[in-house]
């Protein structure tokens, strides 16, 4: 519990310091090609999945800072449990139908990495829900002035299943005869067989 508390705080601490960097510098940078995703997932009525929030092809000075919403719809899914990577914090139920991930990093960090994962349990019924993310917070390391970074945000889904009960025959085939001819026609050799054997059997007596 005090390990949460203090990760807690140190997060928080880090992205005030990185946010009021980011009052002051005003700008955005020019992360070409930068990209906040969550991943698609998927599950059967009554049972739990996960997804993955992440960030893409972050360039110098790297990811510093970051606060994120996850949004879905309540009717198909309810989150029921989530972890934050890099020492930061996890809520899931910042909002009635909304998760938020934040955290920070004093180095800042280049390239791809998880911020996040997200657990979902299924309602009874099966359908679809759209994931969508939306950016409170994300900056880069810029020693003295943290900039914003303008990331595309790519948004996911997940989708619940229902588990089919297995097929039962009706005993007919596809051309709506019976698909115990071979069964019937066996036992009616193995009949032909033993009248054979009991008709021998009498004449030797």
């Amino acid at each position: 519990m005090k390990k949460l508390r203090f990760g807690m705080i140190g997060a928080a601490a880090v992205a005030v310091a990185l946010f009021g960097g980011l009052l002051i510098a005003g700008t955005a940078a020019a992360q070409g090609g930068a990209t906040l995703s969550v991943s698609d997932g998927s599950a059967m009525t009554g049972e739990e999945g996960s997804v993955t929030v992440g960030t893409s092809s972050i360039s110098d000075p790297g990811l510093a800072a970051w606060t994120v919403d996850l949004s879905y719809d309540t009717s198909v899914i309810t989150a029921v449990d989530c972890s934050a990577e890099h020492g930061g914090v996890c809520n899931t139920e910042f909002g009635p139908n909304m998760v938020r991930i934040t955290g920070g990093s004093a180095s800042g960090i280049e390239g791809d990495t998880d911020i996040g994962s997200v657990t979902f349990e299924c309602g009874s019924d099966a359908g679809s829900s759209a994931l969508t993310l939306s950016i409170h917070t994300l900056a880069d390391g810029t020693i003295g002035g943290p900039q914003d970074i303008d990331a595309t945000v790519v948004d996911g889904s997940f989708t619940c299943g229902v588990i089919q009960p297995p097929t039962v025959g009706t005993g007919l085939g596809p051309d709506g005869g019976s698909s115990f001819g071979w069964l019937i026609a066996l036992l009616a050799i193995v009949g032909t067989a033993g009248l054979v054997v009991g008709f021998g059997a009498q004449r030797s007596r």
